[in-house]
Formats: C-alpha cells, structure tokens, sequence
C-alpha cells in the first residue's frame, strides 16, 4: 500500500485515510485488502431524491478495516433496487452529523457492519 498512511496505532484512535491508490484483490467472491489480507467492506447510498434525474447516481465507499484506509466514488445503482440505509435507526442530529464527514460515516459504517444491526451480506 504505497504511500498510504493508516493511522496512529491500533484500536479508535486511528483516523480513517482516503485513497486513490488502495489495492484489494480478489479472493474467491470477495475482495481483500493487498495490504493486510483484511475483506473489503463496502456501502452504496443514494445522494439524489426519487424525482431526480441523477437519483441512478450513487455514492459507493469502500474500506479496510485493519489499515483504517478507504476510497469512494459515484456509482450506478438502477432506480429499481432498494438501498439499506444504515442511517436510518439514528437520531436526526446524530444522522445530520455523520452524513456530514466522509470519515465520520465510514467509521459508523465500519462499526454498523461489525454489529447485530447490520443486515446479513448477500
């Protein structure tokens, strides 16, 4: 993982590194972190509303749990399939506070997945 910083040391007090250059590799029907072996996790959110022309136009994250690093884009999501939205459950301010740092999102994210909420992957 070539010029990727991954944070301070283990557990929460490592921070969350964007990157354009993060590797993963396949491995069966799943993708790995190159660096550390870890699965990839990944969440697609729709940005735009129903009526919009752009509502296809969707954000993807992807991430590695061990290095800390992660990388997104905007994706294709058909206007027929139906996104979980794993925000759903929080409070408004909470919801309005995560949504607001990429970082911040991905770390909820990170931790939703990692929990009994989380829907099974399919």
């Amino acid at each position: 993982m070539a010029g990727v910083k991954t944070g301070r040391g283990a557990g929460q007090g490592r921070h969350w590194v964007k990157s354009t250059t993060w590797e993963t590799l396949l491995d069966g029907d799943r993708r790995v972190c190159a660096a550390c072996g870890t699965a990839v996790r990944s969440y697609r959110y729709r940005f735009h509303p129903p009526e919009s022309p752009s509502f296809e136009r969707c954000i993807g994250l992807a991430w590695c749990s061990g290095c800390r690093v992660y990388s997104g884009s905007m994706v294709h999501v058909s206007r027929g399939q139906v996104l979980v939205d794993a925000l759903a459950s929080l409070p408004w301010d909470r919801r309005e506070r995560v949504e607001r740092s990429e970082t911040k999102l991905v770390g909820y994210l990170d931790e939703w997945l990692g929990s009994e909420e989380a829907p099974p992957a399919p």
